[in-house]
């Protein structure tokens, strides 16, 4: 890295309107070079390099910012999040991800139903840890009984269902599992209330809807949440007409203060793959509303579930074990034979969009790699940035076909760490020698893979920061046993997937990702080094303001309580300029 290097606006041209001196910019070029100093006209950067080179740019309206050797970083891209969904979440009974029993469980939405603000025509619950949960109909009846409720897991893929909630959405003793979903029967042949995967989403497309505004002003809430952790673009990971009319209001009112790249989830994968493709494509050309700021060209596919028992809906090649170490019949379900894959995929490849599968299991991956394979054969080489996201479990043997392929290695690592996820509901049903290759970010890059970070939020919290220190330490906190710490990745690994990386794969390298001359002017400041800190400590990093397009989009409040690390403050505005 080096400090000397300048590119520079020509003097001839008008000077910048903003230039930030006397930093450590993390340019996150080709040569991750760091820099002091960085101006910005309009929405583009023009110069980065040295305090000398840039501050002669300064014109008598230029704003100048004193960095005070923060470090500044390019925006943050979420290459895999649900905002537009997981926004409706807040303000609904929530269980924060605990693990609890039936008990615990009930007496937590026992409590939530004496609240007034849940008082609703449905009532919802979320964030459900459903490692162990086994609720019958009967315990969620005793729950309540006179409305329609809905226990939605943490892992996105369970739902448990009352009766009431089952009869408003038509589930019945008779209904099949849909495609790509599993409703549970006890040996009556009678729903149990619990919902897996797309049979989750029959209950929830059968609550009413709160309308199109309410909706928006969550989704900007929540997107104004994303840009005070330094959030600046995303990648919504399964959206549908519902999800791009809350976009586009927020765009028509200018209040898109986001990127925002769209994956049209692709539904009812049974009939024809030209005919799925076609929805993709008549999707991809109604939501082209502005290439920088909300488009819609990348589609969706769920080749498995996830992994957890009692759910275990993770496709994988050998059968999970019973838990006493014992091997079942059970490999997960077949989403997709491979035949109607390998169509699916080819035709969305030819047709030009980013294929972004979901895939936990060793065996839904492996299959999604050999989808890819056949397209190759097909299309050629097209250079449309596939995805596998989560890759949970992956067989050693397909670490090497990531990079031979072309297929991005979309990891959500905050969840690589020994939490009652993988320790209760996942070890035991894998063996050793399987659970060797848990999330194995390490194995995938030295294979030559493309590592990019993603959220998967509302499953799991959106600070990037949180995710890098258990991408470096995979360890849940200072002190706790790490999972499989051979499968660590660097700091500037995990830095460049949620930059130049994360870029690439959303098709905007060329605009997003690193702070170069003709680049977009999305950048973060923070109030530490992340580079030079303990690992342990990468989850209390704070933004202190959020640049998106040249515009300051997020301003951390200024503390007064004495004693404390005013870090704003030490980030000043020269006389006549504006502080941050």
């Amino acid at each position: 890295m080096s400090l000397g290097f300048t590119v520079a606006a020509s003097a001839a041209d008008p000077p910048p309107d903003l230039i930030l001196l006397h930093g450590r910019i993390h340019t996150e070029d080709a040569g991750r070079s760091v820099a002091q100093a960085l101006a910005v006209r309009g929405n583009a950067i023009i110069a980065v390099g040295t305090d000398q080179a840039v501050g002669a740019l300064k014109g008598s309206r230029t704003r100048s910012i004193d960095l005070a050797g923060r470090v500044v970083l390019p925006g943050i891209i979420d290459a895999h999040t649900h905002p537009a969904e997981s926004a409706q979440d807040q303000g609904k009974c929530s269980l924060d991800d605990k693990m609890l029993a039936t008990a615990g469980i009930k007496a937590k939405v026992a409590a939530c139903l004496r609240q007034p603000a849940q008082r609703t025509l449905w009532f919802e619950v979320v964030q459900v840890n459903p490692s162990g949960v086994t609720l019958t109909l009967h315990d969620l009846d005793a729950m309540l009984a006179d409305r329609p409720m809905l226990l939605e897991g943490s892992d996105g893929h369970t739902v448990w269902a009352n009766s009431a909630a089952l009869k408003a959405a038509g589930i019945g003793p008779g209904t099949r599992d849909p495609a790509g979903g599993r409703i549970e029967h006890d040996p009556s042949g009678n729903p149990t209330g619990t919902l897996r995967d797309v049979a989750a989403e029959i209950a929830l497309g059968a609550k009413p809807a709160p309308g199109l505004d309410l909706e928006a002003s969550q989704l900007d809430k929540a997107l104004a949440g994303m840009r005070a952790i330094g959030i600046t673009s995303v990648q919504d990971a399964d959206t549908d007409d519902h999800d791009m009319q809350l976009y586009r209001r927020l765009y028509d009112r200018h209040r898109l203060n986001m990127r925002v790249r769209a994956t049209f989830g692709l539904k009812h994968t049974d009939r024809a793959a030209d005919a799925i493709i076609a929805d993709a494509i008549a999707f991809r050309a109604k939501w082209a509303i502005d290439p920088d700021f909300l488009r819609a060209d990348a589609v969706k596919i769920f080749a498995d579930g996830v992994i957890e028992y009692p759910s275990q809906t993770a496709a994988l090649l050998a059968p999970y074990l019973d838990g006493a170490g014992h091997s079942t019949d059970n490999r997960g379900p077949t989403y997709f034979n491979q035949d109607q894959l390998n169509r699916i995929v080819s035709a969305a490849d030819a047709a030009g969009f980013t294929v972004h599968v979901h895939a936990i299991g060793d065996r839904a991956v492996r299959s999604a790699l050999d989808a890819f394979g056949d397209a190759r054969q097909h299309n050629g080489v097209l250079d449309n940035r596939d995805q596998i996201a989560h890759l949970e479990l992956v067989d050693p043997a397909d670490f090497p076909r990531f990079k031979g392929l072309g297929v991005i290695a979309n990891f959500q690592l905050q969840w690589a760490e020994r939490d009652p996820y993988i320790v209760k509901a996942t070890l035991p049903y894998l063996g050793p020698e399987r659970s060797r290759y848990l999330y194995p970010a390490r194995s995938l890059r030295d294979a030559g893979a493309l590592i990019v970070g993603g959220s998967d939020w509302g499953v799991s919290t959106y600070n990037p920061f949180a995710a890098m220190e258990h991408a470096v330490t995979r360890q849940e906190s200072r002190g706790r046993e790490p999972l499989l710490p051979e499968q660590s990745i660097g700091l500037q690994d995990v830095v460049d997937a949620y930059t130049i990386n994360a870029a690439f794969a959303l098709k905007q390298e060329h605009t997003t990702g690193s702070l170069e001359q003709g680049k977009r002017a999305d950048f973060i400041v923070l109030d530490r080094d992340i580079f030079a800190i303990d690992p342990f400590d990468l989850h209390n990093t704070r933004v202190l303001a959020t640049y998106l397009d040249g515009r300051e989009v997020y301003l951390a409040p200024v503390r007064s309580r004495r004693g404390r690390k005013d870090a704003e403050n030490k980030v000043k505005a020269h006389a006549g300029s504006a502080a941050m």
